[in-house]
């Protein structure tokens, strides 16, 4: 029985091993379907991307602006107008009746005057003074002095010497000038003498000393003389 099987055993080798390759075949075509339905199903199971999404309250509206200040209210009251009326043609309009003017009160009697006063006189007079009188007038009224053009003053000289010269001054050859204002009285004498602008201290002195000394005719205005100043120009021109 031995033998007889292992005679036998090439015979029944070839069977079994197709029986093998089939299931082999099989077992891996099993294998490969399911590998492609694994993929098939695993790709449409893949979950999408998970996106953030955050939401911005908007920002508070802004402030309401401040109450416009209140107006003062104006204590000025609106004159009225009152409307013009035009007269119709050919009517007459009547005037008004104006107020006679306030009489002026008569003097009570009492007495206003100064003693030593005149009869006649006016209120806040000078005593002494006359009824009537003209300004500039023999009095005690103070007229200020008329400022007349250098000119018109000089030729109302009567007497005005030239200064005396400093033996100084006259041997140092200088051209000297000066401006000087002088005041002349009603009668003609010489009032007052001031140096305007200054030249050499000792030409000045010698030209406002000598000038005090110099007369005019006294000047008249509306037949009353009346005092005036001008300013005198002064030169000196030493020529050696």
């Amino acid at each position: 029985m031995a033998f007889e099987a292992f005679l036998t055993q090439d015979k029944v080798k070839p069977k079994g091993r197709r029986i093998t390759y089939i299931a082999s075949i099989a077992l891996h075509g099993a294998a490969l379907v399911y590998a492609i339905i694994y993929s098939f199903w695993h790709v449409g199971e893949l979950t999408p991307p998970t996106v953030s999404v955050t939401f911005m309250s908007a920002p508070p509206p802004p402030p309401p602006p401040p109450p416009p200040p209140k107006k003062k209210s104006s204590t000025k009251t609106t004159p009225k107008i009152e409307p013009i009326v035009q007269p119709k043609p050919n009517q007459i309009i009547q005037p008004k009746e104006e107020p006679p003017p306030p009489e002026e009160e008569e003097d009570s009697g009492e007495d206003d005057g100064v003693e030593g006063g005149v009869e006649g006189g006016v209120k806040g007079g000078v005593v002494g003074g006359v009824v009537g009188g003209v300004v500039g007038g023999v009095g005690t009224e103070v007229v200020a002095p008329t400022m007349l053009p250098p000119q018109i003053g000089e030729k109302l000289a009567l007497s005005n010497p030239p200064p005396d010269i400093p033996p100084v001054l006259a041997r140092s050859g200088m051209l000297l000038f000066n401006l000087v204002k002088i005041c002349v009285s009603k009668s003609g004498d010489v009032t007052g003498v001031t140096v305007v602008k200054p030249s050499d201290p000792l030409f000045d002195k010698a030209c406002t000393d000598k000038m005090r000394t110099w007369r005019f005719r006294p000047m008249s205005v509306g037949g009353n003389p009346v005092p005036f100043c001008y300013v005198q120009k002064n030169v000196l021109k030493v020529t050696q």
